[in-house]
Order: structure tokens, then C-alpha cells, then sequence
């Protein structure tokens, strides 16, 4: 599956940097080292062949029709949601094999910081539980997660910006991989271990830490990981660096960037409560969002001089993303 993901990408994938490959190989290597080391199996994987396959086909019939602006867009499409994928998989592997190292668990450290800042967790989530139409309004920014993660590819693409799609896909493995490392040494519970999730009405809770597994990844001995997994990740919150990054990304198009700031606005608070997480969590995570996206743009920039890129990539170039070039 790797050999032939890995394939695909390197065909034609300029809007894919060397640095962002560099980078999910080493998250597959993470994945792979760390997982037999500790003598971990993965018995339940999401299967991508058939996305993979599907990419395939849609890249053949790209390469026949005529090389015009339409099929650089989609190639850019397919090329960068492919590699969202596979990057997303590398790194939730990453992630559960990382925890089997049981660092101490810092819970306390995060409701120190909590407090420290003047907020209460179970109050905040309290307070929700009583307010329905509120709970619902949350829930839906916490999980639009996904498609906020695939919508920079997609604008970017439209708008024919290739050096923008570089440095997206770049941050988001920066961030990813930032994200895995602390967590791998700072790990938490997350404050859902205070509360018993029957007592509430309407929380559920739904992008909680899932404590069982990560009890069982810190457990000495051979392991089977069977069931499906989740975003194992408590301190720093990956949705709250995504609901930094979408938006820095696509604040040329000002009527996304807009209505990105309110959505991301309400995930930003959603992660407190549906997620689960601390505010510190939630604190730290826009940071790395942040830093991915600053560092991507240097190694980017730096990649396109190396190797005398040309206009249509070079950050110096950039026009309104709402603009497009002549096929």
C-alpha cells in the first residue's frame, strides 16, 4: 500500500513540497519503529486502497486530456487530498505507538494551567449541557473538522495558487508532527476522567480522549489494538490547530476567511467541551497551528529558490486568491 501511495504522489505532485514528504515518511517510520519495538499490532486499519485506486484512474484520465488549467486543478486536488490521507493515517499510527512509551500522565499539570487562567471545566461543560441548541451549534463546528482540513487544498487548487497548496500540506505535517511529539511526552487523560457521561443530558463528549485505549497503550507487554482508533492526542489539540491553520491559510478569499473566523471561532470553544480537552490544550494547539504555517512558508520559500521555481509558485507572484491565470 505505501510503495503504491508513495508512487502516486511522486508522479507529478509539484504542488506537494520535498519537506512534506520527507516528513510523513518519518511519521511512517515513527509508526512502524515504535509500534514493533513495543510489540504493538494494529488488527482494525481504515482501508484507503479503494480511495487510493480511485485517485489512480482519476489521475490517468487527468494526464490524457489536454495539460490546460482545469486538469492542473485537478491534479492538485487528487494529488493533496491523497496526501491528507495517507498523512492522516501515518499520524494517528504515530500517535498510538508513541503512547506505549508511558511517559507520566500530566493531567495535573493542565488543571494548574487551567486555573491558573481562570477556567473550570466541568462548570463550562455544565453550563452547556443546559443549553441544547447551544450544545448542537458546537458540536456541528467540532465536527467539521474534516472537511475544514480538505478545504484549503480544494480553494487553492480552483485558484490555480500551487506554491499556497505546498505550504498548506507542509504546516499541516509540521503541525501533525509537532503534535505527536508533545503528546508523546506531555500525555493526559483529558479532563473527561472527572465526570461520569451518564449524568448529562445532552453531552456526549464526542471527541474525548479515548481513555481505554490509552490505559491499555501505556500497559507493558505484547498488544493488540483491534478496535477503530481515534485522535489519542490530549495536550496539544489538533482540531484547535486546525481551526488556526484553515483560516490563516485561506485569508486571501475574504469571504471564507470570514466565514471561517465565526466557524473556527465556535470550534475553538467546542474543544473545550465536546473534545473535552483543557483550555491549556486548546491554547497550545493554535500555537502550533501558527508555527506550522510561519515555518512552512521559509522551508517553501526556500525549496521554490533552490530550485529557480517558477512564477506560478513563487510566493513573490501571489495575487488575491479569488483571481485565476489564463489556462
Amino acid at each position: 500500500m505505501w510503495n503504491i501511495a508513495g508512487a502516486l504522489l511522486q508522479y507529478r505532485a509539484s504542488a506537494i513540497s520535498p519537506g512534506a514528504f520527507i516528513l510523513t515518511e518519518v511519521l511512517a517510520a515513527v509508526a512502524l519503529v515504535t509500534a514493533a519495538s513495543t510489540h504493538l499490532n494494529f488488527v482494525a486499519l481504515p482501508n484507503i486502497l479503494p480511495y487510493v485506486a480511485a485517485v489512480l484512474a482519476v489521475d490517468i484520465l487527468s494526464q490524457c486530456a489536454p495539460q490546460t488549467r482545469i486538469a492542473r486543478t485537478v491534479q492538485t486536488i487528487i494529488h493533496g487530498t491523497l496526501y491528507l490521507v495517507i498523512t492522516s493515517l501515518c499520524g494517528v499510527l504515530a500517535a498510538y505507538a508513541t503512547q506505549r512509551l508511558g511517559f507520566p500522565l500530566q493531567d495535573r499539570l493542565f488543571e494548574q494551567m487551567d486555573q491558573a487562567i481562570g477556567v473550570n471545566w466541568l462548570d463550562v461543560v455544565t453550563w452547556v449541557d443546559g443549553h441544547a441548541r447551544l450544545h448542537a451549534i458546537l458540536k456541528l463546528a467540532y465536527d467539521s473538522m474534516s472537511a475544514q482540513i480538505a478545504l484549503p487544498v480544494l480553494v487553492l487548487a480552483l485558484a490555480d495558487r500551487r506554491f499556497e497548496v505546498r505550504q498548506y500540506l507542509l504546516s499541516f505535517v509540521i503541525a501533525l508532527t509537532i503534535t505527536i511529539a508533545i503528546a508523546a511526552l506531555l500525555p493526559a487523560t483529558s479532563p473527561i476522567v472527572l465526570v461520569d457521561r451518564s449524568t448529562f443530558h445532552v453531552m456526549r463528549f464526542t471527541g474525548a480522549t479515548p481513555v481505554d485505549h490509552l490505559m491499555l497503550l501505556r500497559e507493558a507487554g505484547p498488544m493488540m489494538m483491534a478496535d477503530s482508533l481515534g485522535g489519542i492526542a490530549s495536550f496539544p489539540s489538533f482540531h484547535a490547530t486546525v481551526a488556526v491553520l484553515t483560516p490563516l491559510t485561506l485569508r486571501g478569499n475574504r469571504p471564507v476567511f470570514a466565514a471561517l473566523l465565526v466557524l473556527d471561532a465556535v470550534m475553538l470553544c467546542a474543544t473545550i467541551t465536546e473534545g473535552a480537552h483543557y483550555a491549556s490544550d486548546v491554547i497550545a494547539g493554535a500555537g502550533v497551528g501558527f508555527i506550522a504555517y510561519f515555518l512552512a512558508g521559509r522551508v517553501v520559500g526556500a525549496e521554490v529558490r533552490r530550485s529557480g521555481g517558477v512564477a506560478d509558485v513563487h510566493p513573490v507572484a501571489r495575487a488575491p486568491i479569488g483571481t485565476t491565470r489564463a489556462a
